[in-house]
C-alpha cells in the first residue's frame, strides 16, 4: 500500500467521525516538519502551517511588513546592539509552567547551542546575530545581537518559543513528540500521517473551535480529493488547475501572495559551467515566462530578483529576464559550450504546479541545447543537502528566495544566498560589504538603498534560475470562516467553523 493510499484511507474512514465531532477542524498538509514539534529545525512554509497552531513567538508581521506583538506588548532600541521587550502577563505553556523573561534568554541558549547551528541551518543562519538575552524583571528582557541590528522585532516572528523546562526534560529528539508552546492549540498525538491537537487558552491567541486535525498529504491530487469528498474542512497548496474542482464542491480559493520568489540555483562551489555568469544568464533568458499565464492561471508573475513583490527590498523596475533563446545560444556558444551541455537539477516535486512549471522549463531548456535531468528528491532529502548531512548530486537544485516570516529580502539572503551559508553555494565576496552594511545600517532611507544595490548585483549576477513569485492556493469550505494565509501564517485562531 503506497503512503498516498494509505493517507487517503486514514481520512475516509475518519473523516464521518469527526464531521460530527463539534468545532473539529480537519486540515489537508503538505508535509511534516523535521524533527516534529522542534521549531529550530527550519523555516519552510509547510512546517511553518503546523508550528504557527501550538507555537508562539514575541512578534508576528502582518500582510503590510509590519512587526505586531505576539508574546510581546511592545519593544524599544535601547542601542543600535540591544533591544528591550516588555512581556505579555499572565502566559503559560501547554504544560502549565509560566512564560516570563527566563523563557527568552533559555530560548536564545537553544538558538546558539551547537545542535541548532548543526541541526537548523537555515533557521541559526536567520538569527545567527542574536548573541545573549538578559532579562531585566519578570516580563522584561533585553536582547542583544553581534552588530547593530535594525530589523530584530521583525525578526523575533521566526524564535518561536518553547518550553525551557520541557526542552530540558525531554531532550531536543524527544522534545518534537510532545511539543510545550503557547499557541492556541496543544498537541495531543503526533504519527506519521497526522497530528492531533486541542484547543488551548493559555497563550495569547484564543482559538474559536475545539480542536484541530492536521493530515499529512504530500500528493495536491490526494488533498483535494479528500476536500471534494468533504472529508476535510481545509486543504492547503492546492494546484492551482483543481481550482475548478474546489468551487464545483462549493468551496472556495484562497490565494495567499507569499514573500518568496521560486528559483532552481546554481551550486557554484562544484566548478564547470555554473561558476560563468554567461551561462548562467543563458539559463534565465531560454525560458519562455508565458507559463505563470498558461500553467499557473495568472495567480502570479514571473520574476528576476531575490525579492517577491510582497517584501521590504524588491525593486518594482528589475524585470524578469526577457525570453530570448537567440541571445542564450550566443552566451553559451561565447562560454564553449556551443555543442549545448547537461545540467542535473534536483528537485522537490510535492507542489503540483511547481513540477508542472519544471517540465516547461526543461523543454525550453533543451531547445537551446540545454539537456536538463530533473533528478526527483525529497524534502527530507533537500534539508540533508542544505545541512551538509548529503552532498549535492547535481549542479542545480531547487530553492527559494524566502523572506518569511520578518518580510525583509536580508533573511533569505543572511541564511542562504551568500558566503555566510555553510554550503558556500553562492559566495561573491564583492558584494558581501554591502550585505554586511544592509545588517547593520539603522537608517531607514539609507538601509532601502543598500538593498537596491544587492538586488540589481544578484539580478545582474543571475546565481539563479529565477522562476516566479510563489503563492500558496488553499480550499476552505463553505462553513470556514475568517480564514488567512498571509506571510506564511494562517490565523488558526481566528478561524471559525459553522454547521
Amino acid at each position: 500500500m503506497t503512503y498516498r493510499s494509505v493517507a487517503l484511507a486514514l481520512i475516509l474512514s475518519v473523516g464521518t467521525i469527526s464531521a460530527v465531532q463539534a468545532q473539529q477542524l480537519r486540515v489537508a498538509n503538505i508535509d511534516t516538519p523535521p524533527n516534529r514539534g522542534d521549531p529550530t529545525t527550519g523555516l519552510s512554509y509547510q512546517h511553518t502551517y503546523a508550528w504557527e497552531a501550538f507555537h508562539d513567538a514575541l512578534t508576528t508581521v502582518n500582510a503590510d511588513g509590519k512587526p505586531a506583538g505576539r508574546l510581546a506588548v511592545s519593544w524599544e532600541n535601547k542601542t543600535p546592539d540591544t533591544w528591550v521587550f516588555k512581556l505579555r502577563p499572565g502566559m503559560k505553556f501547554h504544560s502549565g509552567a509560566p512564560f516570563n523573561a527566563d523563557s527568552i534568554v533559555e530560548m536564545i541558549k537553544i538558538l546558539n547551542s551547537d545542535d541548532t547551528k548543526k541541526f537548523g541551518t537555515v533557521y541559526y543562519n536567520t538569527l545567527r546575530h542574536i548573541v545573549e538575552g538578559r532579562k531585566v524583571d519578570d516580563l522584561t528582557v533585553e536582547i542583544r545581537s553581534s552588530a547593530p541590528a535594525p530589523i530584530v522585532p521583525s525578526e523575533m516572528a521566526a524564535m518561536r518559543i518553547v518550553d525551557p523546562g520541557k526542552w530540558q526534560e525531554l531532550g531536543r529528539a524527544n522534545y518534537g513528540n510532545a511539543p510545550s508552546g503557547l499557541g492556541p492549540f496543544r498537541v495531543t498525538s503526533w504519527d506519521n500521517l497526522k497530528v492531533e491537537m486541542v484547543r488551548y487558552d493559555g497563550g495569547p491567541r484564543k482559538a474559536k473551535v475545539d480542536g484541530m486535525t492536521m493530515y499529512i498529504m504530500p500528493e495536491g491530487a490526494t488533498r483535494v480529493q479528500a476536500f471534494a469528498a468533504d472529508n476535510v474542512d481545509i486543504a492547503l497548496g492546492i494546484p492551482s488547475d483543481s481550482a475548478k474542482q474546489v468551487t464545483n464542491a462549493k468551496g472556495t480559493v484562497n490565494v495567499g501572495r507569499n514573500p518568496s520568489v521560486v528559483t532552481v540555483s546554481f551550486i557554484q562551489d562544484k566548478g564547470g559551467y555554473t561558476t560563468d555568469q554567461r551561462v548562467r544568464t543563458a539559463f534565465n533568458l531560454a525560458v519562455d515566462k508565458s507559463y505563470t499565464e498558461t500553467l499557473l492561471n495568472n495567480y502570479t508573475k514571473p520574476s528576476g530578483q531575490p525579492a517577491a513583490r510582497t517584501v521590504n527590498g524588491y525593486q518594482a523596475d528589475i524585470n524578469p529576464y526577457p525570453y530570448d533563446p537567440a541571445k542564450a545560444k550566443a552566451l553559451l556558444a561565447e562560454a564553449g559550450f556551443g555543442n549545448g551541455l547537461k545540467s542535473t537539477m534536483e528537485v522537490v516535486t510535492s507542489n503540483a504546479d511547481l513540477a508542472n512549471v519544471l517540465q516547461r522549463v526543461a523543454q525550453d531548456l533543451g531547445k537551446v541545447g540545454i539537456a536538463a535531468d530533473l533528478k526527483i528528491i525529497t524534502g527530507p532529502d533537500l534539508s540533508a543537502r542544505n545541512a551538509g548531512t548529503k552532498p549535492y548530486e547535481g549542479e542545480m537544485i531547487i530553492a527559494n528566495y524566502g523572506s518569511n516570516p520578518a518580510m525583509d529580502m536580508m533573511r533569505p539572503i543572511n541564511a542562504f544566498h551568500a558566503c555566510n551559508f555553510p554550503r558556500k553555494w553562492k559566495c561573491f565576496p564583492e558584494i558581501e560589504p554591502v550585505i554586511a552594511a544592509a545588517n547593520t545600517e539603522m537608517d531607514f532611507n539609507k538601509r532601502n538603498a543598500l538593498l537596491r544595490q544587492i538586488a540589481l548585483f544578484y539580478h545582474e549576477k543571475a546565481p539563479d534560475l529565477f522562476l516566479y513569485d510563489q503563492i500558496e492556493l488553499d480550499a476552505t469550505q463553505a462553513r470556514v470562516k475568517n480564514y488567512k494565509n498571509e506571510n506564511w501564517r494562517i490565523n488558526w485562531a481566528d478561524v471559525e467553523m459553522t454547521r
